[in-house]
């Protein structure tokens, strides 16, 4: 498979292309992710069980959490969706978000690469949260962030 940019490339007609709609984000303790998500991101829990919940994400993104004590962390280097990024449509919006992630990691910090503003940090389970400005709607990417090669 060619991975290269391409003129060529085939894009699917409106209405025939799948959209990333959720994701499960497995994590040690429910109660203290459920927090992190809402404040940071303004999530909302819509169904609630012991050991899931469902958010929605103001855009109505759905984050399935799972908690389960026996959950570890995975390898670098595992196969498998290895991050979830964020964007946000405005630079005062991401500045915002980088106030509430603080709050949970202080070591959080933002840097700019083609143009585009990243803030990185950490959720509960020490895991890496990216957020971008402009969204990728705005500013179609050019390059790739050498961050996200691990």
């Amino acid at each position: 498979m060619d991975t290269e940019k391409s003129s060529e490339t085939a894009v699917p007609q409106t209405g025939t292309a799948a959209n990333v709609a959720s994701c499960v984000i497995r994590v040690s303790n429910l109660d203290r992710s459920l927090k992190f998500y809402c404040d940071v991101f303004a999530c909302r829990v819509v169904i609630r069980d012991s050991d899931m919940a469902l958010l929605l994400t103001p855009n109505g993104f759905q984050l399935y959490v799972h908690a389960d004590s026996r959950f570890r962390h995975r390898d670098p280097g595992t196969i498998g969706v290895q991050y979830l990024m964020w964007a946000t449509d405005s630079e005062s919006e991401l500045e915002r978000i980088a106030q509430r992630l603080k709050a949970y990691d202080v070591a959080a910090y933002a840097y700019t690469q083609g143009g585009v503003k990243f803030v990185e940090g950490c959720d509960p389970d020490r895991e890496r949260v990216i957020i971008a400005h402009p969204s990728p709607q705005q500013l179609p990417r050019e390059v790739i962030a050498k961050r996200l090669h691990g």
